[in-house]
């Protein structure tokens, strides 16, 4: 009899009513199972369901989406990938490449070149190198004359009127935007001028009219 008593108070515990969440009032109906049996389905229930879709790791996350057919990677329309630079802009910063590669040689010999087949047929004309030949100012006349021909009147020079021809050109130049980078004075002064800085003036003649 007190065995009886027993396991219907053990029977009696697991069929009690439960609160709910939220203050609800259920009453939680269990099988006629033993003991070991209920407690047995009770910790089979809070075993993970393997069906269940895990939720994405941090790694995941961090990473891009990315789009792709079979093994095929699709680069993002946002980065449009890495762009070689056009032949075009290279030549912009360095204009003399292009001559470089027209006339062969260095940089400094296609500019002389350049300047010679530009001058070609101008009287008293013989430009050799970027100092002495340049000295008197006819050089940088008939350079801009070639361009320039109302603003300079050619057939009136002289190489003895070295100001005259220095002012000229240098005034020819800057009309149009040209900045001169050489001294006046220094010009004036000696029949060798440094060669690199009128080797720039030239370049920036060469850059403005034909780039």
């Amino acid at each position: 009899m007190a065995a009886c008593a027993l396991v219907f108070q053990r029977h009696s515990t697991y069929n009690s009513v439960r609160p709910a969440s939220k203050g609800v009032t259920q009453r939680l109906d269990l099988p006629d199972l033993p003991l070991s049996d209920l407690l047995k389905g009770r910790s089979e229930d809070l075993k993970p369901d393997p069906y269940l879709r895990k939720s994405p790791s941090l790694e995941s996350l961090s990473r891009p989406p990315s789009l792709g057919f079979g093994n095929t990677k699709l680069l993002s329309a946002s980065t449009g990938g890495l762009k070689p630079q056009s032949k075009l802009s290279v030549e912009r910063r360095d204009p003399l490449a292009a001559l470089a590669r027209e006339y062969g040689g260095s940089k400094r010999n296609a500019l002389l070149k350049w300047c010679q087949k530009k001058t070609e047929g101008y009287a008293n004309i013989d430009i050799t190198n970027f100092s002495s030949s340049w000295s008197d100012g006819l050089a940088f006349c008939a350079l801009l004359h070639t361009y320039l021909p109302a603003h300079i009147p050619y057939q009136e020079l002289n190489s003895q009127e070295k100001k005259r021809n220095l002012l000229l050109a240098f005034e020819a130049a800057e009309s149009v935007g040209i900045k001169p980078s050489l001294e006046l004075s220094e010009m004036l002064y000696t029949d060798r001028p440094d060669w690199q800085s009128v080797m720039q003036y030239v370049a920036q003649i060469y850059k403005y009219f034909e780039t």
